[in-house]
């Protein structure tokens, strides 16, 4: 494991595999890095793969009365690790959610250096929709942070309480969900990690995740984008994949009816050859 510290931010990155050129796997709101084993051992073969936090979560550690958190820096300080991470070189960059954001907003500034960028059910604006749009809209009131908090709280007791907490909340094609036998292999690994992360912190994205609109720094993105999308996610409004494929000169939309915010779980076989093949049909030159 890797550290990179800015502005008291402390965040983690991990190398799973060589190659001259980096894939750097961003994952969503709540999440953590060790949520992409699976998508690692299957992208190994194109280059080097590192998986990064997002600010806040564990490991990544925040600054002294970490309460804030802005547009601004949050694009800064991943931007910041992404360059510590390729130095002089090139990268592709893949995020879920909120990591997909992130990933557009890097591209954005670094545009010599990212090279291709794949957004999976990316937040473009806010609010968000369904439970968590139902958080963010009522935090402010009374009694808003405390069910928040006990429903994170519930969550951390047991890998399959929060199984059975996405299928709920995040999944448009439960049938899907339920079938897929190596979800449960994914949130088994990634969940004592994530019993580790601060509820409070998640909260500072959430409420940051309110207010963010990146359009109109991502309509400079030139190099090629694939945005993936569940076309009844609960989560993300689907308008916003769609609107990088209208919006963007290289972009790419894939867009999978019924599925929902996690269209890679959904529909899993079908989102992997997808991503195999645009990947494969977009190579990176020196």
């Amino acid at each position: 494991m890797h550290t990179f510290t800015h502005a008291g931010h402390t965040l983690t990155w991990e190398e799973h595999s060589p190659g001259e050129h980096t894939l750097i796997f961003i994952h969503g709101y709540s999440a953590n890095r060790t949520i992409w084993l699976r998508e690692v051992r299957r992208l190994a073969c194109l280059g080097r793969c590192v998986t990064l936090d997002l600010p806040g979560h564990y490991p990544a550690q925040p600054p002294h009365g970490y309460a804030k958190l802005t547009q601004e820096e949050l694009l800064d300080l991943e931007t910041r690790a992404v360059k510590a991470i390729i130095g002089a070189g090139t990268c592709t960059l893949i995020g879920h959610s909120t990591g997909g954001l992130v990933a557009l907003g890097v591209a954005a500034r670094l545009p010599a250096q990212v090279r291709r960028v794949v957004s999976i059910a990316g937040v473009v604006w806010g609010p968000l929709t369904g439970f968590l749009g139902a958080y963010q809209r009522t935090m402010g009131q009374p009694g808003g942070y405390t069910r928040y908090w006990l429903n994170y709280l519930l969550s951390k007791c047991s890998w399959h309480l929060v199984r059975w907490g996405i299928g709920l909340t995040y999944v448009g094609d439960r049938a899907a969900y339920w079938r897929n036998r190596t979800i449960a292999t994914s949130i088994s690994r990634w969940h004592p990690t994530y019993r580790q992360s601060t509820i409070r912190n998640f909260y500072v994205l959430l409420e940051l995740l309110r207010h963010i609109d990146v359009r109109d720094e991502v309509q400079r993105v030139a190099c090629p984008v694939l945005a993936i999308v569940g076309g009844a996610d609960p989560v993300v409004p689907p308008a916003s994949s769609r609107w990088l494929a209208a919006n963007l000169p290289d972009a790419t939309l894939l867009e999978v009816p019924g599925a929902g915010h996690v269209v890679h779980w959904e529909a899993q076989a079908m989102v992997e050859q997808a991503l195999l093949d645009w990947l494969v049909a977009h190579p990176v030159t020196p």
